[in-house]
């Protein structure tokens, strides 16, 4: 119990919290105390107490009379058309007011770099970052982890797993360095192979045999027989319509890595590892492939990896909440429903804020059940009343008004 309600009749003292500035100009809450009077409209708490913002400026719990052009640097206050925050500091703005920050320090970007916090000035040359550091980037290379290395001259180079090569005799394939014969030589993993008669799929080359050739894992199939479902291959079935899945690399056969472009037609498409074949008999839930009850083709529904029926007229009735599946009696005693992704008794239980509760038709404050003749919530909380009209809420949800 606080001061306040230690010196006051308990017979004055309404457990209800205080209503918000912007509804009323009787009470006001800041922090643990409650002011009562006329506030000006833009009245606003800072810390315990409260200040008018067309007059006053609160910085972290400080109050500062509002100058022009004035804002917040931490507990400080500072021109922002004549200085700079960064971080907390404060810092003077140069004249042509192109100061930046780099973590809690300042920097002019036309004659300096950060990097990760470090300044490191420019002087006409062009930089780049290398971990903390700023380093020339026509005479140096970044080999990770802030360790640089001076460049060949007349070299074009790359870094390839923390090694420098030269880009116009190898390249670099998942971290290897790997020769560069010509240029339809690229990379299949850290290998190479030769673009214009190979296809690489998942690391592994094939050769390109013709046909529409499509990579399926590792494996390179005749899609005109075979689909690729999820990384399985499956026989086609006779005269199918439509393909599954194409192979159309840019700028012809076997130009690019090998990567599988699906067309998902409307006669075929994978379903996890398995091929749905017919749209009107067939359902695909979650990737697990159903054949369907002729007697309910037309009423059959996914509920996560599971299939159900919203078929009224049987007497067990299923319902989905949130993909996990209910079956119930339908009956006057028993009308289903989800409450999240539980299921629950309409005529029995009520659903305040996916919380189950007992009883029907229950007036809900956050998860639990209150009643409104005796009680009132605000913010999530339930507080007793004594049945007086003028209870309502504010923040914090704690304060108490004292009549």
């Amino acid at each position: 119990m606080t001061e306040v309600e230690q010196n006051v009749d308990k017979r004055l003292i309404r457990p209800i919290i205080c209503p918000p500035r912007e509804t009323s100009n009787i009470e006001l809450c800041c922090g643990n105390k409650v002011y009562r009077g006329t506030f000006p409209y833009n009245a606003q708490c800072c810390g315990n107490n409260y200040i008018d913002t067309n007059k006053k400026l609160c910085c972290d719990g400080v109050v500062y009379p509002i100058k022009s052009n004035s804002n917040c640097c931490g507990k400080k206050t500072y021109n922002s058309n004549s200085q700079i925050c960064c971080g907390k500091t404060i810092f003077k703005q140069s004249s042509n007011r192109n100061l930046q920050c780099c973590k809690s320090k300042s920097y002019d970007p036309t004659k300096s770099i950060c990097c990760n916090g470090t300044v490191t000035h420019v002087n006409g040359r062009l930089l780049s970052c290398c971990g903390h550091t700023g380093y020339e980037i026509s005479k140096y290379s970044c080999l990770g982890n802030g360790t640089l290395v001076l460049k060949p001259k007349n070299t074009v180079t790359e870094v390839c797993n923390g090694v420098l090569i030269d880009y116009t005799t190898n390249m670099c394939c998942d971290g290897v360095s790997q020769a560069r014969p010509d240029d339809l030589t690229i990379c299949c993993g850290t290998g190479t192979f030769n673009s214009s008669n190979q296809v690489c799929c998942n690391g592994t080359v094939h050769n390109y045999t013709g046909n529409v050739m499509i990579c399926c894992q590792k494996s390179l199939i005749d899609s005109n027989k075979h689909a690729c479902c999820n990384g399985k291959i499956i026989p086609r079935p006779i005269n199918s319509v439509g393909d599954i899945n194409y192979c159309s690399p840019p700028g012809g056969v076997g130009s690019g890595p090998g990567h599988i472009f699906e067309s998902f037609s409307p006669y075929f498409t994978c379903c996890g590892d398995n091929l749905l074949t017919n749209y009107t008999t067939q359902l695909c839930c979650v990737n697990k492939l159903y054949n369907l009850d002729p007697n309910s083709l037309y009423d059959s529904y996914c509920c996560g990896d599971k299939i159900y029926s919203l078929n009224t007229n049987s007497k067990k009735q299923q319902i989905c909440c949130e993909d996990k599946l209910y079956t119930f009696e339908k009956n006057s005693k028993n009308q289903g429903s989800c409450c999240g992704s539980a299921f629950y008794n309409q005529y029995k239980q009520s659903c305040c804020n996916n919380t189950i509760i007992k009883g029907s038709n229950i007036n809900c404050c956050g998860n639990r059940g209150y009643n409104l003749d005796t009680e009132v919530c605000c913010a999530g909380k339930i507080f007793k009343h004594d049945k007086v009209p003028a209870n309502r809420c504010c923040n914090p949800p704690s304060s108490i008004i004292i009549y």
